[in-house]
C-alpha cells in the first residue's frame, strides 16, 4: 500500500519535472519583467494617497514611495504574516516628517479599492461562467441554529443589554483616544475626498498595472505551454487573484488547480494537461516571488544605501521587530 502511493508520488514528480523542461526560458524571463514592471507602475498611486495625506512632505519622492513599495511586496514572501507591509510603512515613514503610522497605515485602504472592484469583477465573471463551486441548493448552506435565541428570549436579552452597556463604557473610556485614531485614519485616506484626483492620480496607474499583468500572464502561459486567448488569460488571473475576493475553496491551492482544469476546457473546447497547469501554477508561483526577493531586496537596498542584501534584509527583520514590540507595548498617555 505504501509503496504504491511511493510510485504514484514519483510518477506525479516525473510529469512535472518533464513538464518543466519544456518551458521557453526567453518568454518566462519576458513574464517576470511584465510582472516586475507591473509591480513598478502600482506604487505612483500609492505616492498620490501619500501626497494627498501630508501635501507639505516634499523628501517624499515618487522613487522613494516606488522604493518602499518594492521593498515591502518582495519581503513579504520571505517575512512571515505580511511583514513586508510594515517594511513599506516604515521606509515611508523615514522621509515624511512627523508622520504617524496610523495615518500611514490608513493610505492602504484606498489603494486597494480599485483591486477589490477588478477582483470583484473577475470574481462575478468566473461565476457567471461556473468556474467558482458555490452552494446550489439550500441543503448545501450551512445550517444556524437559532432555537436558544427563540426558547431563551430573557437570556438573550440579558446579553444584548450587557454587550451594549460593555461597549458603551470602553467606549467612555477610550473617547479620547478612540476620537484621535479616527483623525489619524480620516488623514490617511483624504484622497477620497478628491475623487477627480482619485481616478486619475491612483486608479489609471493601477488599471495601467493590471493590464501590464495581463501581458505578464500571457507570455508567462505561452512559455509553459497553455492556451492562450483573451478568456484563458483572464481565466488563470481570476484564479491566481480573483478567487482571494470570496472566502471559498478556491482559494486553495488544490481547488485553484480544478477550477483551471475545468475552466480551459470550457474556454477553449479541449482538455488541457493537469501536469500541465500544476507546473504553470507552482513555477509562475516561484518565478514572480523570486523576481519580486531580487526586485525588493535591491531597491531596500537603494533606500538604506546599502549594497549588502543581508545588512538591508536583517534592516528591514529588525524594523518589523521593533514595530511589532512598540504595538503589543501598552500605549502610554
Amino acid at each position: 500500500m505504501l509503496s504504491d502511493v511511493f510510485r504514484t508520488a514519483d510518477h506525479a514528480l516525473e510529469l512535472l519535472l518533464d513538464r518543466a523542461t519544456s518551458v521557453n526560458p526567453w518568454l518566462a524571463g519576458l513574464g517576470c519583467v511584465l510582472y516586475v514592471l507591473a509591480q513598478a507602475v502600482r506604487p505612483r498611486g500609492w505616492h498620490t494617497i501619500l501626497r494627498a495625506a501630508y501635501p507639505d512632505a516634499k523628501e517624499l519622492r515618487p522613487r522613494n514611495t516606488s522604493a518602499a513599495y518594492l521593498a515591502g511586496a518582495g519581503l513579504n514572501g520571505v517575512i512571515p504574516a505580511r511583514g513586508g507591509d510594515i517594511v513599506k510603512l516604515w521606509l515611508v515613514h523615514r522621509r515624511i516628517p512627523g508622520a504617524r503610522y496610523p495615518t500611514l497605515a490608513a493610505t492602504f485602504l484606498p489603494e486597494t479599492i480599485f483591486e477589490t472592484l477588478f477582483g470583484t469583477a473577475l470574481v462575478i465573471w468566473a461565476l457567471a461562467r461556473g468556474f467558482l463551486p458555490v452552494p446550489t441548493s439550500s441543503g448545501e448552506l450551512p445550517h444556524v441554529d437559532v432555537t436558544l435565541v427563540i426558547e431563551h428570549p430573557v437570556i438573550s436579552i440579558c446579553a444584548v443589554a450587557v454587550g451594549t452597556l460593555g461597549a458603551w463604557a470602553l467606549y467612555r473610556a477610550l473617547r479620547r483616544r478612540i476620537s484621535d485614531l479616527t483623525s489619524r485614519l480620516r488623514q490617511g485616506v483624504a484622497i477620497l475626498g478628491q475623487p477627480r484626483h482619485f481616478v486619475t492620480g491612483v486608479a489609471s496607474w493601477q488599471a495601467l498595472g493590471r493590464l501590464i499583468r495581463l501581458g505578464s500572464m500571457a507570455a508567462f502561459m505561452e512559455a509553459f505551454h497553455l492556451p492562450v486567448t483573451p478568456s484563458t488569460v483572464v481565466l488563470v488571473m481570476a484564479a491566481q487573484g480573483g478567487g482571494r475576493i470570496l472566502p471559498l475553496a478556491p482559494a486553495s491551492a488544490g481547488l485553484r488547480l480544478a477550477m483551471l482544469s475545468y475552466g480551459f476546457v470550457e474556454t477553449t473546447g479541449h482538455a488541457v494537461d493537469i501536469a500541465a497547469i500544476t507546473t504553470f501554477t507552482f513555477g509562475v508561483g516561484a518565478l514572480t516571488m523570486l523576481a519580486g526577493l531580487i526586485v525588493g531586496l535591491i531597491a531596500l537596498g537603494a533606500e538604506l544605501e546599502t549594497w549588502s542584501p543581508l545588512g538591508a534584509l536583517r534592516a528591514a527583520k529588525d524594523a518589523v521587530a521593533r514595530h511589532r514590540q512598540a504595538s503589543a507595548e501598552p500605549s502610554k498617555a
